[in-house]
């Protein structure tokens, strides 16, 4: 069982600090001001040691003393005093005279007091015969003793009439702090029952006070979601076992409907051991709660970008080291995540070209941006071609690199192909040049052979039979054969032919007839043809040489087509 020692001070610093330092070591205490509350402490249950100072109010410890040595109880229970004042010859003596079982002087080494305690509690000493009264000499001093006492209490009553100032100006800024802070501000007592709550209830949330003080906690829960209703009050039951929470968030509705999300701390108050009341602080964090909520939607969205693009997508940091990726890139190049967080983008290029990726981080990170083809090899040996973008950013306070890659490997080797094909396709082209400029060669020279043939062999021919005596009907048709010969010789067909290949011969000759200035019956007697089967060729002439409007004379064109 501990011992159990009653320690008697009217300094409430005194009494914490011997009862922290006794308590550390295994003893139990109990405190009293001056000596009639410790006397009337002790007749109800006894202690094991009593250390008292001596100055202070109400009964002073050398009155004390004497008590304690009269009562036929607490006689034999060690007396020991332990002061700073009174430490004179006769104060000492007089201290001694009443025979306490130490007198020991403020300050003491911590080890040093608790011995001499310690020791005193283990050699108890049987009762002594009861102290005589006071002598003459003795009553003087006392006298002399109760009017210092009475100086220091009219100091202790200034002191707590100033300490009862101070303490009303606090209340008063505490009360006009309670009444307008912005946060919402509620006592709570031991039965959850609301105290008080400061008027920023309305402002923040609509409610006036009275809705809430007075009633029960759960009268909150009209006003809460219901899982954090739950939360709150399980909270507030582990407060009331003595624990210590933290701070949590809530949901509630103001008085409009509107949701609210709050953060509230809890901290009980707490005398003589006992909690007697919980202090509650409710800030409003919901804007806090949108712009997280809006970072969030907007980080969700750009993952959900990312991992929809086709290619790779990545972010580097100023060392060109992974920090974030699709599941493309992984799934294309082989590597776990755990490999891709401990590598360099230079890493996925070939050895040769390592160097070069380094570089290209640092060309980036100065101009700010960089597109470029490269090479990459994945993790079981693979090369692929791919398109980068990159493009230098600041995140969270940091520079950094986003980049995305696609798969060109395909798309260059068809440019490739189609690259050889052009050329191929173009070497064709310079001979079939060649050659047609060679048949337009040779068609010259067929057509210069041809005119030279006609004109030095068959025309001169034809001359001698018009003047042989031949037929009329003969003598004609040698007449259209020279004009024919003729019109060989001359642009004219070859212009027409140029112009429109899709002329027929007889399409042919009735134009040059009709260009000789022949009528209409004058062809069809020279073709022995009838009217209407000319007549229908000059309309399909006509369309074949786009002359819809009637206007336009045929002959007039074809003399100018010569």
């Amino acid at each position: 069982m501990k011992k159990k020692i009653l320690m008697v001070d009217d300094e409430p610093g005194s009494l914490f600090l011997l009862e922290a330092l006794l308590n550390a070591n295994g003893l139990e205490t109990a405190m009293a001001e001056n000596g009639k509350e410790a006397l009337a402490m002790a007749r109800l249950n006894p202690p094991d040691l009593i250390v008292s100072d001596i100055l202070m109010p109400v009964m002073d410890g050398y009155t004390l003393c004497r008590e304690w040595k009269l009562d036929e109880t607490l006689r034999s229970i060690p007396f020991v005093f332990y002061t700073a004042e009174y430490t004179r010859s006769r104060e000492r003596a007089l201290a001694l005279s009443l025979d306490p079982d130490d007198f020991i002087l403020k300050p003491q080494e911590p080890h040093i007091l608790i011995r001499l305690l310690i020791e005193l509690l283990e050699k108890r000493k049987p009762a002594k015969p009861k102290i005589p009264g006071p002598a003459k000499e003795e009553i003087e001093f006392l006298r002399k003793h109760d009017k210092i006492l009475f100086g220091k209490l009219e100091k202790k009553m200034a002191d707590l009439e100033k300490a009862n100032e101070e303490l009303r100006e606090q209340e008063e800024k505490y009360r006009l702090s309670f009444e307008q802070v912005s946060d919402v501000i509620f006592i709570l007592g031991t039965d959850l029952r609301i105290l008080s709550i400061s008027p920023s209830v309305e402002r923040n949330l609509g409610y006036h006070p009275l809705e809430f003080v007075g009633k029960p906690f759960a009268k909150i829960k009209k006003v809460m979601d219901p899982g954090c209703y739950a939360q709150a009050s399980a909270k507030l039951a582990s407060i009331l076992e003595g624990k210590t929470v933290e701070p949590s968030d809530y949901i509630i509705f103001a008085k409009d409907g509107t949701l609210r999300h709050i953060e509230t701390s809890a901290t009980p108050v707490v005398k003589n051991g006992k909690t007697i009341c919980i202090v509650c602080v409710t800030h409003d964090i919901t804007q806090r709660k949108r712009a997280e909520e809006s970072l969030i939607n907007e980080r969700n969205f750009s993952r959900t970008v990312a991992e929809s693009l086709p290619g790779l997508f990545f972010v580097l940091d100023e060392r060109g080291k992974f920090l974030r990726w699709n599941d493309n890139l992984r799934a294309v190049t082989g590597y776990a995540d755990e490999e891709i967080r401990e590598m360099l983008f230079a890493d996925l290029c070939p050895q040769s070209h390592r160097n070069a990726a380094l570089e290209g981080v640092k060309e980036i990170l100065r101009a700010g941006e960089l597109s470029s083809e490269a090479e990459l090899i994945f993790k079981d040996g693979t090369r692929r071609i791919f398109r980068l973008n990159a493009r230098r950013l600041s995140d969270e306070d940091r520079l950094c690199i986003v980049g995305a890659g696609m798969d060109v490997t395909d798309r260059k080797k068809a440019e490739n192909e189609l690259k050889r094909f052009a050329e191929s396709l173009e070497e064709a082209n310079i001979a079939l040049r060649v050659l047609m400029h060679q048949r337009d060669e040779d068609q010259k020279d067929i057509e210069e052979k041809l005119q030279a043939n006609v004109h030095d062999l068959i025309l001169p021919c034809l001359k001698k039979l018009k003047g042989a005596n031949l037929e009329d009907r003969y003598k004609n048709d040698l007449q259209t054969l020279e004009y024919n010969l003729r019109e060989i010789l001359s642009p004219f067909l070859k212009n027409i032919l140029a112009a429109h290949a899709d002329l027929t011969p007889r399409e042919i000759q009735i134009m040059d007839l009709i260009k000789q200035g022949k009528k209409t019956g004058e062809i069809a007697a020279a073709l022995n043809a009838s009217l209407k089967t000319v007549e229908t060729h000059r309309n399909h002439i006509r369309k074949k040489l786009n002359l819809v409007n009637a206007g336009v004379n045929l002959r007039s064109y074809l003399l100018s087509v010569s």
